[in-house]
C-alpha cells in the first residue's frame, strides 16, 4: 500500500501545523491579499478539536496579519484548556467564543459580521476554496502528480470535501489510471458538494462513498490512536478512516491512502 504524505509539508518546522490544509490556507490568504489589498486581518471559525484554528493563526502570523479564531457552543474554560485553541494562541491568534451554538451556519454568520465590521478576510469552514479555484488546483490537484500512474484503489478522508474534490480533479488532469476512488466521510454528507465542484472543472468522475460519520458509535470528538508503518495517523481523521478500511477489509494491494495532515503538537 502506498501513502501520500502531505503531512510532510511542514514550513514552520516539524511538530507544528502541517499538511495539505496548511498549504491551502497559505495560498488562499496570499491570493486574498492580492485581490483584497485592504485586508486588515484574518478570521476563521471551527470546532474546538479542529486544527483549522492553529493553521489559520500560523498562516496569518506568516503574512504579518492579526488573526481571530472563533468558536461556538463552548465555555471560556474549554477554550482556554483545549489543545487546538491553545496552539492557535501560541501562534498569536486572539480566540473568541462568538455564539452559544457551535452550528456551522450560526458561526459562519457571526464570523462574517465580525469580518465586515473589522475588515477581516474569512477563512471558511474546511478552508473552503469556492471563490479561489486557482488555489484548489495549485494547492491540491497538483499534489497528484507524484502518485503512481496506475492504482486499483485510492482512499481519502472526506470532511468538508475540498481536498477530496481537488484530488479527483488532479487525477483527471494528470491522467492517473485509478480504478476506484473512495471517500471515507468523517463529517456530514458532502457528495453533492464534491460533485458540484467537479462539474466546475469539467470532471465527471464516479467515486465510492463510505459514510463513517453515521456509523453507530462514531463520535467526531473521540480520538483514535493508530500507527501504520511507523507513521502516526491523525487521531481525528486518518486514523479513523484507516480503522474503517481495515475493519471492512477493503483492498490494500496497489492502493494509495492519502494523508492530509498530522496532529500538530502544542508549542
Amino acid at each position: 500500500m502506498y501513502f501520500k504524505r502531505d503531512d510532510l509539508y511542514t514550513p514552520f518546522g516539524a511538530g507544528g501545523v502541517n499538511g495539505g490544509k496548511l498549504r491551502q490556507c497559505m495560498l488562499l490568504v496570499e491570493a486574498a491579499l492580492g485581490r483584497e489589498p485592504g485586508t486588515k486581518g484574518v478570521i476563521t471559525y471551527c470546532s474546538l478539536h479542529s486544527p483549522q484554528g492553529p493553521i489559520t493563526a500560523a498562516t496569518a502570523r506568516h503574512y504579518g496579519l492579526p488573526c481571530v479564531v472563533a468558536y461556538g457552543g463552548a465555555s471560556d474554560m474549554s477554550v482556554a484548556t483545549g489543545s487546538m485553541p491553545r496552539l492557535a494562541m501560541s501562534y498569536g491568534a486572539g480566540v473568541q467564543v462568538i455564539a452559544k451554538s457551535g452550528r456551522h451556519n450560526v458561526l459562519k454568520q457571526r464570523a462574517e459580521a465580525l469580518a465586515e465590521a473589522r475588515g477581516l478576510f474569512v477563512v471558511q469552514y474546511g478552508i473552503n476554496l469556492d471563490d479561489y479555484g486557482e488555489v484548489l488546483l495549485s494547492a491540491v490537484a497538483e499534489q497528484v502528480q507524484n502518485i503512481p500512474d496506475e492504482l486499483d484503489d485510492l482512499y481519502i478522508t472526506c470532511g468538508s470535501g475540498i481536498t477530496a474534490s481537488g484530488v479527483i480533479v488532479g487525477i483527471e488532469r494528470y491522467g492517473k489510471a485509478v480504478k476506484n476512488i473512495h471517500l471515507i466521510s468523517t463529517a456530514y454528507d458532502r457528495r453533492e458538494k464534491v460533485r458540484a465542484t467537479l462539474r466546475r472543472y469539467g470532471v465527471e468522475r464516479p467515486f465510492q462513498y463510505h459514510d463513517l460519520f453515521h456509523t453507530p458509535g462514531f463520535v467526531y470528538e473521540k480520538q483514535q490512536k493508530m500507527r501504520v508503518g511507523g507513521v502516526k495517523l491523525h487521531p481525528q481523521y486518518e486514523a479513523k478512516s484507516m480503522k474503517y478500511l481495515l475493519e471492512h477489509d477493503l483492498n490494500r494491494r496497489n492502493a494509495l491512502f492519502w494523508i492530509v495532515g498530522a496532529e500538530p503538537r502544542e508549542r
